[in-house]
């Protein structure tokens, strides 16, 4: 049986001498509602906040330190917050932040055992460790997002004229998923970050974003189509997002 572990800020729970007890579930989050009760009638009214809107959680693991002097090591490195993987789904990660007190008490006097549990604040949305980036290089293509939710992607865009518009049209994108920008030259590569809001130059070292118009288009989960003039290739990083 492969050995339990997680990963926290880049750095393996095995490398560290820490033993993780049991495989890690994989929890779906709660979705964010609130429940409404009408005076007088049976039951209540179920709203939600918006589509794909849902609560952090709490993991918890149980570990055991082989050593007493990593003790301290271990305690130094499993605190603030950062990155996640969990044994359960070894290519995915999520932002995550350690709470509560750590308590690693000793359970062998001879073999020098400390053993405790932990606990992250876990950020509901979970994303690949390795992503593949896909270029759109014609109006008409179209791009995949495997993920469960909608997607805020970082676009590479190289201009063919002084003015390029583009639209992202798939199974529940907003209408006016559609950005424009302005004062270009023909060759020019920006950079269009929908999570951020930001439009940056090549070096991405200066905004270019009051040049645009528009939205910021994100991505539905399945195919999205891309249209629009101006441009000659968008590189992708979708950052798929799943439950």
């Amino acid at each position: 049986m492969p050995q339990c572990f997680f990963i926290w800020n880049n750095k393996d729970s095995r490398s560290m001498g820490v033993i993780k007890r049991g495989p890690s579930p994989i929890i779906r989050p709660e979705e964010r509602v609130k429940h409404v009760e009408i005076p007088g009638v049976s039951g209540d009214v179920t709203e939600t906040e918006g589509e794909d809107i849902y609560n952090p959680y709490i993991q918890t693991a149980t570990i055991t330190v082989v050593g007493g002097f990593r003790v301290r090591d271990v305690y130094k490195w499993l605190r603030g917050c950062g990155y996640v993987t969990f044994d359960g789904e070894p290519d995915r990660r999520q932002q995550a932040r350690i709470i509560g007190a750590i308590t690693l008490e000793r359970i062998s006097r001879n073999l020098d055992k400390y053993a405790g549990e932990v606990q992250w604040y876990c950020q509901p949305l979970k994303e690949k460790l390795n992503e593949e980036k896909v270029t759109i290089t014609a109006h008409g293509q179209t791009a995949y997002n495997a993920g469960d939710v909608i997607c805020k992607p970082l676009y590479k865009v190289t201009a063919s004229a002084s003015t390029l518009t583009f639209a992202v049209t798939g199974n529940g994108t907003p209408a006016d998923n559609v950005i424009g920008v302005s004062g270009l030259t023909s060759g020019d590569v920006i950079w269009i970050d929908s999570q951020t809001m930001e439009v940056l130059n090549a070096a991405r070292t200066a905004s270019l974003t009051k040049d645009m118009s528009m939205n910021f288009p994100v991505m539905a989960p399945g195919e999205n189509l891309f249209t629009g003039v101006g441009w000659s290739n968008i590189e992708i990083e979708r950052r798929e997002r799943y439950l």
